[in-house]
């Protein structure tokens, strides 16, 4: 109870100073009760869930006795259940003003058969849209462009072009009656809103995101480009979203939500294009009102991505649906060769529609509940009215959910900028230890009695276990990290305070003496001073004092970093190296880390880094990994050695590699290249080359 009231406090007092420093207030610190009701609003009720539970319908209903009192249908209409029973449910996602979009079991077979059919799982969106606007273009005899208008005859033979060769001539149909064309046809009248033949391209391709291979993430990063404008900020090309811009993106992924899904067959085609018409407006507006308020008026996809991990999740969980793997792809039953009833018909232009009001979501569980709704309160800070008081009036109570009513869960992290999500299939392999003494960490001192406790018993947990690949014979490395190892870094940067002080203020006591001079190598001297500024810096986040055996624990870990580091042994560092590799011990996303490394490394302050500054801070990274690493071995099982000069090989062939990954990939002019590409070739594919990166976001393996 403590402990869980500490790091609650913490995490508030963290943010009022932060806010407190932000709008340069001169009043005192003591904490109104609008500091806390703000700070919970607007992110603090993911710290602290269970005050959530003072509302006593809510811990109630958990228990599953409770119904709470039916509210009267708002006249807008609720939404229309299809037939079938509570267990045919897959998920209920929320929308605009109340309504609900229905996903049945059938649905999902629907979609796993028509994707199979298809071949569209072998496919991801960069390999449709490569082909599929060269041949639109070359078709019409139109410029290049991903908003050139196609008809639905040139869209179908383009796309029936692409599908042949993407299934094996010897593959039989499961599905007697399923013809490809017709589908498509289908796919296209649902876009074709005005009925006038012509849909632009690039909506075309946005919907057809959701039913093509690939990850979350990925997907959304492809589609957000392909609505962006091109805009210019120094050197750099920047992708950026208007408001126009993301209606059109979410509608997109809505049409084909509802194209398939059976829900739209007991709606008529106006009800369910007001359905869609309207949550793609509230959710824009939620969009662009949150960076409005941050003076954000072009919104880029790291934007977009921070947002939607900070609540817009709530608002618009229905994305969760383009991980095939949530519920296309769920379960290993085969589809049947009658396959459920085809999307419903075209969808004709949405009329005009009063402003919508935000949407919110139960909690998530994997089986049908009767959840609790959360306090309107809580989603004012998502609504797009710009007035709170207009907010307030707009709001209407929630009725009581359903019992069949079932959400996906929020997403576990990041979309992209944290650079890519959880479900991102990286080369993690997790695998159950037996927990040999042998692979105790080389720093593990014995344990004093206050942690005596939390390590007597320890969990049977597994390994963490991660492929760092070479140009070598072998191919490359398996790392592991055992969980004590985890543990120790979780006590390291939990009870220093390090976990929530932001890598800036750490890398500028590193980079920067206390007398204000820059510094190329530290000394042991001056390395002992550095790390005593930042540790008297990250006490300071911490409600109470740092015990004996925390700063016993710590000066050994110091000292052994300063030694994973001093490779040449002339008791000597680099500080630009060290500052870099330090960041993962940081607070802060993995996105904010690499910008911020990226601006430590740009020396020459042209928004630009060389391939050398690069090799030195994917080296600096993967010191501190192997440094805290139990063992590892070669990836073709031949042995490998385990002394220093065996480590240093490992980290440099791995640096090598994953530099050139890059740089062959990205091809930039003089060996030089911006955050954005860096984090653009990241996305589109790049973290299957150096997957151990997502190991920069604490939270991902320390913080668990």
């Amino acid at each position: 109870v403590e402990n869980g009231a500490k790091w609650t406090l913490g995490h508030f007092f963290r943010a009022f100073e932060a806010e407190h420093a932000r709008s340069g207030s001169t009043r005192n610190n003591a904490v109104a009760f609008e500091d806390f009701a703000k700070w919970y609003t607007e992110g603090g009720y993911a710290v602290a869930p269970w005050l959530e539970l003072l509302d006593l319908q809510k811990f109630l209903s958990l228990i599953g006795d409770f119904q709470a009192p039916q509210q009267p249908q708002p006249a807008a209409g609720p939404a229309v259940l299809p037939q079938g029973s509570p267990a045919d449910v897959l998920f209920t996602f929320p929308l605009a003003k109340e309504r609900s979009l229905v996903v049945l079991r059938d649905d999902a077979h629907y979609v796993r058969a028509v994707v199979s059919e298809m071949g569209l799982l072998s496919l991801t969106s960069e390999d449709i849209w490569t082909a599929l606007s060269k041949d639109v273009t070359k078709k019409l005899g139109a410029k290049k462009s991903s908003v050139v208008p196609v008809d639905q005859a040139s869209f179908v033979e383009c796309m029936m072009k692409i599908l042949s060769k993407s299934k094996k001539p010897s593959e039989k149909s499961s599905w007697a009656n399923f013809s490809p064309e017709e589908t498509l046809k289908n796919f296209f009248l649902s876009f074709d809103l005005m009925q006038v033949n012509q849909v632009p391209l690039n909506q075309l391709m946005c919907g057809l995101t959701l039913l093509c291979g690939g990850k979350k993430s990925s997907k959304l990063g492809f589609a957000f480009g392909l609505f962006c404008g091109d805009g210019k900020s120094g050197k750099k090309k920047i992708q950026t979203m208007g408001h126009g811009d993301f209606i059109q993106f979410f509608r997109s992924f809505l049409i084909v939500m509802f194209s398939c899904c059976n829900q739209s067959l007991s709606l008529s085609a106006d009800t369910v294009s007001q359905y869609i018409s309207d949550t793609a407006q509230a959710v824009a507006d939620a969009v662009m009102a949150y960076w409005k308020s941050k003076k954000v008026d072009k919104v880029k996809f790291d934007h977009f991505s921070k947002w939607y991990n900070e609540g817009g999740f709530q608002m618009a969980p229905w994305l969760e649906l383009l991980d095939l793997h949530k519920w296309v792809l769920a379960d290993d039953e085969k589809i049947p060769a009658a396959a459920p009833s085809a999307p419903s018909a075209p969808i004709p232009a949405p009329s005009k529609s009063a402003p919508s009001i935000p949407v919110v979501h139960a909690p998530i569980n994997n089986k049908p509940v009767n959840a609790p709704t959360m306090d309107s309160e809580i989603f004012n800070t998502l609504v797009a009215t710009p007035n709170p008081k207009d907010r307030v009036a707009n709001m209407a109570p929630a009725p009581a959910p359903s019992p069949t009513d079932n959400v996906p869960a929020p997403p576990d992290d990041s979309l992209l900028l944290n650079l890519v999500d959880d479900d991102v299939d990286m080369d993690f392999i997790l695998q159950h230890e037996s927990g040999d003494a042998n692979d105790a960490m080389a720093f593990d001192d014995p344990v004093s009695n206050d942690q005596a406790h939390d390590q007597a018993q320890p969990d049977p947990k597994d390994s963490l276990k991660f492929h760092l690949l070479t140009n070598d014979p072998h191919r490359g490395y398996m790392i592991s990290i055992t969980p004590n190892q985890v543990d120790l870094l979780n006590r390291i940067v939990t009870r220093t305070g390090l976990c929530q002080t932001e890598a800036p203020a750490i890398c500028n006591f590193i980079m920067v003496d206390s007398k204000s001079r820059k510094l190329v190598n530290l000394t042991k001297k001056s390395y002992d001073n550095a790390m005593q500024r930042i540790f008297t810096h990250a006490f300071r986040t911490l409600p109470g004092a740092v015990s004996e055996s925390t700063k016993q624990e710590l000066s050994t870990f110091s000292e052994d970093l300063f030694t994973w580091f001093d490779r040449s042994g002339n008791k000597k560092i680099r500080a630009l190296e060290f500052a870099c590799g330090f960041t993962v011990l940081c607070g802060g996303s993995k996105s904010d880390k690499l910008e911020h490394i990226f601006e430590l490394l740009d020396q020459d302050n042209d928004s630009l880094v060389t391939k050398q500054e690069i090799i030195l801070f994917v080296q600096s990274f993967l010191v501190i990994l192997m440094g805290v690493s139990s063992s590892f071995t070669h990836l073709d099982g031949t042995p490998t050695g385990t002394d220093a000069a065996s480590v240093a090989r490992a980290i440099n062939a791995g640096t090598e590699w994953a530099t050139s990954q890059v740089f062959d990939a990205l091809k930039p002019r003089d060996d030089k290249l911006c955050f954005d590409d860096f984090a653009d070739w990241y996305t589109k594919g790049g973290y299957q080359s150096i997957p151990w990166l997502e190991l920069l976001d604490l939270r991902k393996w320390v913080l668990t």
